[in-house]
């Protein structure tokens, strides 16, 4: 995925994807022009977001149409919520809340039936209680043929990533260190990294459209944590985890065109989280 200066116009290519945890609607509101606008320079079709804290559904589409979109859907009010825009009309199908720590929006856009997911980011068992209850509603989908996309903060990690956890020993202190801190916080299973909630989504039949992308440039993945926490706000760490995705039907996986993790410029200031973009050869031309 090029440089602004040489990505193709929109009406040039297909469609552009975007997940993103906006971080309290970018840093409790202190970048909100700043990850605006470098939203609107991505050229987005769809974009999801989370953490869009205690907002309006007015002010979804303020921030909306700031970058381009005519279209916003918001899941809720109050809390932690989720948001999904759009250039192309959006059909919100389901408001999910029962038994999801967050909750998860549920909307067709252009026929592609879009599932924006915020998992619960203290325990796994918890996670992979939602997994279950969402590909309840996600499986039927797939079965039948539709176009998926399943994409947000899924705070947990892909099996296609352990090697390169395991190879950050940091990774496995940190985790024991927080659930031994805090009653709340069980993320390890049985002391190890749990890979079991992205497991089940990649077994009932998603596809990780980003991977192959990120592999063949050798692009670091991980999305969590930014270079918000260092005194310049400027540097990516070292180490991290992949924690958001964007998941697809095999079908839409194979026209994935290109995928990155954004990890330079402002975006280690709007943000804890990366954003993910990922193109797919499907035309979304009027």
């Amino acid at each position: 995925m090029g440089s602004a200066e040489s990505r193709p116009e929109p009406s040039e290519r297909r469609l552009r994807v975007l997940a993103y945890n906006v971080y309290y609607v970018f840093d409790h509101g202190k970048e909100v022009e700043a990850g605006s606008a470098w939203i609107r320079e991505q050229a987005p079709d769809l974009v999801a977001l989370q953490e869009l804290t205690n907002i309006q559904e007015e002010r979804l589409e303020e921030l909306a149409a700031g970058w381009g979109h005519e279209h916003a859907a918001l899941l809720k009010t109050s809390g932690f919520s989720v948001g999904l825009t759009s250039a192309k009309e959006i059909v919100v199908v389901d408001r999910l809340l029962e038994g999801l720590h967050h909750g998860c929006l549920h909307a067709q856009v252009d026929g592609i039936h879009v599932f924006v997911v915020h998992l619960s980011p203290f325990r796994w068992e918890v996670r992979r209680d939602e997994a279950r209850l969402l590909l309840a509603h996600i499986e039927p989908l797939l079965e039948a043929g539709h176009e998926v996309l399943v994409l947000g903060d899924f705070n947990a990690l892909s099996p296609s990533d352990r090697a390169l956890l395991e190879a950050q020993p940091e990774v496995l202190e940190k985790a024991r260190a927080s659930d031994a801190k805090h009653d709340h916080v069980t993320n390890l299973r049985d002391g190890a990294l749990d890979f079991s909630v992205m497991q089940a989504f990649l077994e009932a039949g998603l596809q990780d459209p980003a991977l192959p992308f990120l592999e063949a440039r050798g692009d670091t993945r991980w999305t969590f944590t930014t270079g918000i926490w260092t005194e310049e706000k400027a540097t990516p760490p070292d180490t991290g985890t992949r924690i958001d995705f964007i998941l697809a039907d095999p079908t839409l996986a194979r026209a994935a065109q290109d995928a990155q993790v954004v990890r330079t410029g402002i975006v280690n200031r709007t943000s804890d989280h990366y954003p993910v973009l990922v193109d797919f050869a499907r035309d979304v031309r009027p």
